[in-house]
């Protein structure tokens, strides 16, 4: 249905991948209990930011679910993203 991982970016800070959903669920909530599920473990083991890299097209998303954009856009695999960062309360 959906899937994430969660990994030590640096000590103190997570980093989200990998984040991604059946198309057909897409707006079911699915990848937000992922997402939400991922910052909670990352609070729990004492993270105290989560940063992803965002595809373009799922900027919004992330902003909805508290991520803030930081840095200018760069290619990645060949689809411009975007860095975006969070900070667990």
């Amino acid at each position: 249905i959906a899937t994430g991982r969660l990994l030590e970016h640096v000590p103190g800070v997570a980093k989200i991948g990998r984040m991604a959903v059946h198309a057909a669920l897409r707006g079911s909530g699915a990848g937000a209990a992922v997402l939400q599920a991922l910052a909670g473990a990352a609070r729990e083991r004492g993270d105290r930011e989560v940063i992803l890299h965002a595809q373009d097209s799922a900027v919004g998303f992330y902003r909805r679910m508290g991520f803030a954009a930081f840095g200018p856009a760069f290619e990645e695999a060949g689809i411009p993203h975007q860095a975006m960062s969070l900070r667990p309360a």
